[in-house]
C-alpha cells in the first residue's frame, strides 16, 4: 500500500495505477431495497465496505481526515457498512435507498486513498 497515494474519490488520479479496489457486479440499481453481499478476496488485509451518497459521482470529493489516513465517515453521510471483514470472509447489508449516487468504499486507514472505493447508480 502507498501511504502517498491520492486516489481517492475526485482526484485527478491514474486508477490504472491503484493497488487496492472495490469491485462491483452491479453498477446502476433500482430504487428501493438494496443488499450488498461483500466478500474480502484478500488473502492477509481486513476490509470494510461503507455507503454514502454522492451528489456527482464524477467529481465528488468525500470529506477526508489526513490525520487519521480515512474518510471522516459522518460529515459524508455514512448510511451503513459491513465491518472490519477478514480475509475471505463475507457479509451484508441491505438497505433503502433513494434514486441518486452513491460511494460505495473501503475506510480502513489508507485503503481510499489507494483506490479502494466506487460509485453506484440508483434510478
Amino acid at each position: 500500500m502507498n501511504t502517498d497515494a491520492k486516489m481517492g474519490m475526485g482526484m485527478p488520479a491514474n486508477m490504472s495505477m491503484a493497488t487496492m479496489r472495490v469491485k462491483l457486479d452491479q453498477t446502476v440499481v433500482p430504487a428501493g431495497k438494496v443488499t450488498f453481499q461483500v466478500s474480502n478476496t484478500s488473502k492477509d488485509t481486513v476490509h470494510e465496505m461503507i455507503v454514502v451518497p454522492v451528489a456527482d459521482a464524477k467529481k465528488a470529493a468525500l470529506p477526508y481526515a489526513p490525520n487519521e489516513n480515512r474518510v471522516n465517515e459522518d460529515a459524508a453521510g455514512h448510511l451503513g457498512e459491513v465491518s472490519e471483514l477478514d480475509p475471505g470472509k463475507t457479509g451484508s447489508l441491505t438497505l433503502d435507498l433513494k434514486a441518486g449516487n452513491y460511494a460505495v468504499f473501503c475506510n480502513i486507514p489508507g485503503h481510499f486513498m489507494n483506490g479502494m472505493w466506487a460509485t453506484i447508480l440508483v434510478k
